[in-house]
């Protein structure tokens, strides 16, 4: 196996209690890489079409990178699974330590399928792998378990885990890594809920070696120095910066997209520091420490410890519900860090509900009293809990919106903003025809972690479309690297193609030229668009909510902006040429063998067929 590798994959069957080692396939670390890359492809590989996303067939992937562990700046492990909030693929990031110490017991991946019949964890020491029962830990929240997982085990060891949520399979349920470091989007926690898994823990005492270990020291140090002034920015604010660049132009989501601004001071990100923060805290040999450690020592949530909150959570905490009261925003954080649960899917759902609130959709007898009202910061951090714990509304609620939406009917659909089920993060896409793209054909739905399409940066105008689908394509591809590496995906501006040419031979030992890089990422790219193609997906998915095309932003900078849909379906077009797919958004046969999708390519041609006839009919 290449240097930077651990060599070997622990696969564990729930449903049979027996563990199983196996070798991690060169051939495999060459052609995805590792984290979102290699887990894929055993997903698509391991996931037949059509399974429930909560059935114990479907898998859990756990998969770190050649950076991760290393003394590079990386975000730790990429866990994939099939989405029980989209039905598609799924998969989210994690920082902490916790991957390190996998691969320092000596996997690349852990995989974990079936189900337990009762509530169980597991306990990775080196090459001991134990299924230990969990009946004591079921029910605890993520910071309860953690805790007793170390008086059981030993303070060095690192644990990922469920709370509350992830039991009671709400969908976007997340896992907790760290103190509070979460694998947040598309429902990762519910489906280690759905197999009984309250928790893993890992120690691990093996090295990580790389090919060129001096080499690599002095690449870390001049990346140092040559982007100093970003690492202090980032320092100082954290993801908080992106405020400052996204409410002053209008694109903040604001009243559940009715509005692009929101002009409670309390959310500016100096303000944040000032009132909360009180260290930075940083994942394992990570320099950039944009983790914000803070606590609210008075008030009505005095006590409230967190590390947070980060720019999508102050947006859909706070300016998504119109909430401006910064310490309810911090104590709604730290529930859902507890609780396990999402912030982004949750601060939309709060968001979604008190939009129907106000429009009598949902009444007072609904909410059991609690005024749903934008601005009512109580009602936000009570909601929390009532979706996490599946109460009274908060039962509809922890489906999703998609789903949230057509159970509560009476034109709630209309209002839902999501794309193939996934609510949406903090960019209003009205002002940036780029993001919107990007959103519209994300492998996991509305995503900004897909394709980084900086349009809310003043030297790429959000306005123009032309141009757009080049860029989404070629961002798509450097974040698939990048997160198969696994570098932080709020490092990637250290990480452009020919800097990752340079590194490769220090971490793998090999030199990936920027062409292969490129074609790798389009690779993990194109095959993401399979495994949803097998499960539906084509064209007429990838659209925005109707709302975008429709209503226009009614202040700001980006005053009367709305999606020109002419326009976007142009670009989107644009982007299946680039992509050497169909018209319906179906990767062609002759892409597929280009990329060396070969087996992929007989088994999408059965569904290329299946798309065709329905748009014959038509």
């Amino acid at each position: 196996m290449l240097p930077s590798y651990a060599g070997k994959i622990l696969r564990v069957d729930l449903s049979t209690g027996k563990t199983a080692k196996e070798l991690l396939s060169r051939d495999l670390a060459e052609e995805y890489l590792g984290g979102k890359g290699t887990a894929l492809r055993l997903l698509y590989n391991e996931v037949k079409p059509g399974t429930d996303p909560l059935s114990p067939e479907n898998k859990l992937i756990f998969s770190t990178g050649p950076a991760t562990g290393t003394i590079l700046p990386n975000k730790g492990f990429i866990v994939t699974f099939k989405s029980p909030l989209t039905n598609i693929y799924g998969h989210s990031s994690c920082g902490g330590g916790w991957a390190k110490e996998l691969k320092q017991a000596g996997y690349d991946l852990l995989i974990v399928e079936g189900r337990s019949e009762k509530p169980v964890y597991l306990w990775i020491d080196d090459d001991t792998v134990q299924i230990r029962d969990a009946k004591h830990l079921w029910g605890k929240d993520t910071f309860k378990t953690n805790d007793m997982i170390s008086e059981e085990l030993g303070s060095e060891v690192e644990t990922v885990r469920i709370g509350p949520a992830g039991e009671k399979l709400v969908r976007f349920a997340c896992i907790q890594g760290d103190y509070a470091r979460s694998a947040g989007r598309c429902g990762a926690g519910a489906v280690m809920g759905s197999k009984n898994l309250k928790a893993v823990a890992v120690t691990g005492t093996k090295s990580i070696e790389v090919a060129d270990i001096d080499g690599l020291l002095q690449f870390a140090k001049e990346i140092a120095k040559q982007n100093n002034e970003l690492i202090l920015s980032r320092r100082l604010q954290g993801t908080l910066e992106v405020l400052k660049c996204t409410n002053p132009i209008g694109v903040l989501p604001t009243r559940y997209y009715q509005k692009g601004t929101f002009k409670e001071l309390d959310l500016h990100y100096t303000a944040i520091r000032e009132k909360l923060v009180v260290k930075d805290r940083g994942c394992h040999s990570c320099f950039l420490n944009c983790g914000k450690l803070s606590v609210v020592n008075d008030g009505p949530y005095s006590g409230t410890v967190v590390e947070g909150p980060d720019y999508e959570t102050i947006f859909a905490l706070g300016s998504l519900c119109e909430n401006g009261n910064l310490e309810s925003i911090a104590k709604a954080n730290e529930l859902c860090d507890g609780l396990g649960i999402d912030t982004i899917s949750a601060g939309n759902l709060i968001a979604f509900a008190m939009d129907c609130y106000e429009r009598g959709i949902i009444t007072m007898k609904d909410t059991e009293g609690i005024e749903l009202r934008f601005g009512n910061h109580e009602a936000v951090v009570q909601f929390v809990e009532k979706i996490a714990m599946r109460n009274g509304l908060g039962n509809i609620l922890a489906e999703g919106v998609r789903i949230a939406a057509q159970r509560l009917g009476k034109g709630a659909e209309k209002r839902a903003i999501h794309i193939k089920g996934l609510e949406h993060p903090a960019f209003d896409p009205r002002g940036l025809a780029g993001t919107a793209l990007g959103f519209a054909v994300g492998d996991r739905g509305g995503c900004h972690m897909w394709a980084s399409v900086p349009e809310w940066r003043p030297r790429l105008d959000g306005s123009v479309y032309e141009g757009k689908a080049k860029i989404v394509k070629e961002s798509s591809h450097l974040m698939a690297v990048v997160a198969s590496m696994v570098f932080c995906r709020f490092a990637r501006p250290f990480y452009p193609w020919k800097t990752l040419e340079r590194i490769s031979p220090l971490l793998m030992g090999v030199k990936i030229s920027e062409a292969d890089f490129k074609m790798i990422g389009e690779r993990i790219t194109t095959l993401a668009r399979a495994f949803n193609v097998r499960e539906g997906i084509s064209k007429k998915d990838d659209t925005l909510p109707e709302r975008f095309f429709e209503e226009p932003l009614p202040e700001g900078p980006s005053k009367g902006m709305v999606i020109k849909k002419e326009k976007f379906m142009t670009i989107l077009d644009e982007y299946y040429e680039l992509m050497g797919w169909d018209k319906n958004g179906i990767p062609t046969k002759k892409r597929l063998m280009e990329l060396g999708l070969a087996d992929v390519a007989d088994e999408i041609e059965f569904f290329r067929r299946k798309v065709s006839e329905v748009s014959k009919r038509e």
